[in-house]
């Protein structure tokens, strides 16, 4: 189990696509480009990516929280 998880707020999201730039292996979208978080308790080495996807999200649709 992750020391952390991420969640997307498919609400907030404005379709920008910045955390799937930087944080590739935990983000995708749908067919209308919203965020779409594809493991949502991703080991630590990723803890950094999810946590910069979550500072650059302009709609701050992207959370890190504690596990």
């Amino acid at each position: 189990m992750s020391s952390y998880r991420v969640e997307g707020d498919a609400d907030r999201c404005i379709a920008a696509q910045q955390c799937s730039a930087v944080a590739p292996a935990l983000f995708g979208h749908d067919e209308y480009g919203v965020v779409v978080v594809t493991d949502q308790e991703p080991a630590e080495e990723h803890r950094e990516s999810a946590e910069y996807a979550a500072r650059i999200c302009p709609a701050q649709a992207v959370r890190v929280l504690p596990g």
